[in-house]
């Protein structure tokens, strides 16, 4: 790798977050305990994780050139991320979300995408990825990774693909650019009947020539495949137990951990242990990506868990 700086690109949205105590099963009217307006989207929250890890980060996103796409630039600007990678395209609106969280930290979410957000990546520097130290996209702005990730693997860039649920084509199409493919749960699932995690990772990674194919499983863990001289093994890795306030941007967060991890050349199992510890602080905290933690509270929570881990299995 050239350099530490990870480029993320993809989304972004304003998120209007209620905490409630129930979802509602039809209509009525439900008065929040509390609520949180905030810059959001998977690319935008993995880019704030890597910033507040004390990681160099770009962010590659569009926002309209309305009042909320301002109040976007300003929170991340705050929070430490370059906004010289914000477009702001005339004529449009950010997009935007409304979303409950329940006393479980469960969540409904309703998007707005306005179609209006022009979804052209000529514009995006390309020229800077060779100086990255890896290349993270979302599966919200297809033609921005693929324009993102040909230029990465041109230049040998590590290429990170956070694939979360979208239409099965285009996660056809990303796939095969990404040399870390890590999905989402029911991601995974869309791509075929599989019996466990494990057969559905080793029969995808056979059809690639990717160096990891991992599948986050929430509070069961992850399952990680890696490529090694027999073909590729899968590792079940725990998460730590918590009680959950706020699951929201909670994968978010563990894929910004992920690329900070890769990018610092920690080894798989520490880069999974940490992005894993990282996504369970984040669910401690309500108001999304409120709770992605910083660098001194992540390897203390890390060096804990893993001496909990430890005791446990030496007991």
């Amino acid at each position: 790798m050239s350099g530490d700086r990870v480029i993320v690109v993809g989304c972004a949205f304003w998120d209007t977050i209620f905490r409630i105590e129930r979802i509602p099963g039809k209509g009525e009217k439900v008065l929040p305990q509390r609520a949180v307006q905030t810059a959001s989207g998977m690319a935008t929250v993995a880019a704030v994780a890597i910033a507040r890890l004390g990681g160099a980060v770009s962010l590659w996103t569009r926002v309209g050139d309305d009042q909320t796409g301002q109040a976007f630039v300003d929170e991340i600007a705050g929070e430490g991320v370059p906004v010289e990678g914000v477009r702001r395209v005339p004529g449009a609106r950010t997009w935007f979300a409304t979303i409950l969280v329940d006393r479980q930290g469960e969540r409904l979410v309703v998007p707005f995408a306005d179609p209006a957000l022009d979804s052209d990546p000529t514009w995006l520097p390309l020229d800077e990825i060779a100086e990255a130290g890896a290349v993270l996209c979302d599966m919200r702005w297809v033609e921005g990774a693929r324009a993102a990730f040909s230029q990465a693997r041109r230049l040998g860039v590590p290429t990170i693909l956070d694939a979360d649920t979208a239409p099965v084509q285009d996660l056809r199409s990303l796939i095969p650019m990404a040399d870390h493919v890590l999905f989402s749960e029911p991601a995974l699932r869309s791509l075929g009947a599989f019996e466990t995690p494990e057969e559905a990772l080793l029969t995808v990674a056979a059809e690639l020539d990717a160096k990891v194919v991992g599948v986050t499983l929430g509070e069961h863990g992850s399952a990680i495949w890696q490529r090694d001289g027999s073909g590729g093994t899968v590792h079940r890795f725990a998460s730590p137990k918590i009680t959950a306030i706020d699951t929201l941007n909670a994968g978010d967060v563990w894929h910004g951990a992920y690329a900070y991890g890769l990018v610092q050349g920690w080894d798989l199992g520490r880069i999974v242990h940490a992005a894993s510890v990282a996504a369970a602080i984040k669910c401690e905290c309500f108001g999304g990506k409120a709770g992605s933690p910083k660098l001194p509270e992540l390897l203390r929570r890390l060096q804990e868990w893993e001496q909990i881990a430890v005791g446990q299995a030496g007991a």
